[in-house]
């Protein structure tokens, strides 16, 4: 299938994340019709927004009735609870596949994650489930999975490290820096995601990445690019694996599988993500010289 035509109807999960009310203005801006599944938060931008729960399979079916296609980007990514992860990635993106099957979609794009090694903790099974579920649902479908995302506007992960340069607090790495990221600005994954829907790449996965540095160099990046006086500090890898064990039952600012998730092998950059979704990651400077405001 060629992708959608404008006019066409899509039902957006995870619509009033920091991704996804994003992602709604580049659809909108793209001709199509968005309709926002909501749980908790309402989606501004959205065309339409419609009360539902991945949980519930009689409310994926109402929600999923007359789209054109779905865009999947819920999912739950910090959880104490282990089985959290299977009974909304896994299960959830198995309800709303059968959801999208009997509207008779003509699409189906599933936002995925580069933390999908079996060894990289529950949330990267659930989602390595997640991505099994949606091939061999029958669906005309497209996989993008996303690394580090900057921009958003959270304090969490890389916007973390960026938020404590910018304020001139420490910046802590893991053991001795070398973890690789490839983190990428927000409106460059945006810009994929909307494209999946529109363009001839069914059957696809894509994995998206900006430019690889470690984890160290990427600290003294937003260090330098903030102009603070933040400074490096190493955690040794056996204080955080005893913390992540301790995270299990006490609310840490840590959660169990976030070391396994960090420290996991990561699949190799799509080369064919640029021509195909029009993909082209802004490099690292760029990126903080756009998030910092130099």
């Amino acid at each position: 299938m060629a992708g959608l035509e404008p006019g066409a109807t899509v039902l957006v999960t995870g619509a009033s994340g920091r991704i996804g009310v994003r992602v709604l203005g580049a659809l909108d801006a793209r001709g199509l019709r968005t309709r926002a599944l909501i749980h908790r938060r309402p989606a501004p931008g959205a065309s339409e927004q419609i009360r539902g729960n991945l949980r519930d399979p009689d409310s994926l079916r109402g929600a999923a009735e007359g789209a054109d296609a779905v865009l999947h980007m819920a999912a739950t990514t910090h959880a104490r609870r282990q089985g959290r992860y299977r009974e909304v990635n896994r299960d959830g993106t198995a309800r709303l596949v059968e959801a999208a099957r009997d509207a008779g979609a003509l699409r189906f794009v599933h936002v995925s994650t580069r933390a999908i090694a079996p060894e990289g903790g529950a949330y990267g099974r659930s989602k390595l489930d997640a991505e099994g579920l949606v091939e061999a649902s029958g669906l005309d479908h497209v996989i993008v999975r996303l690394p580090e995302v900057v921009g958003t506007g959270g304090t969490e992960g890389v916007d973390g490290v960026i938020d404590r340069a910018r304020r001139g607090a420490p910046v802590p790495v893991v053991g001795d820096g070398g973890i690789k990221l490839c983190p990428i600005h927000v409106d460059d994954a945006v810009e994929a995601i909307a494209n999946a829907l529109i363009a001839p790449v069914a059957g696809r996965t894509f994995t998206l990445a900006g430019e690889c540095v470690s984890e160290r160099e990427f600290a003294r990046a937003c260090i330098s690019a903030a102009g603070s006086g933040s400074r490096v500090v190493r955690i040794p890898v056996a204080a955080l694996g005893a913390a992540s064990f301790l995270a299990r039952f006490a609310p840490i600012p840590l959660y169990p599988d976030q070391l396994a998730r960090h420290r996991a092998p990561k699949p190799e950059a799509s080369s064919d993500a640029g021509p195909d979704l029009g993909f082209s990651p802004l490099p690292l400077h760029a990126i903080l010289d756009r998030v910092l405001g130099g």
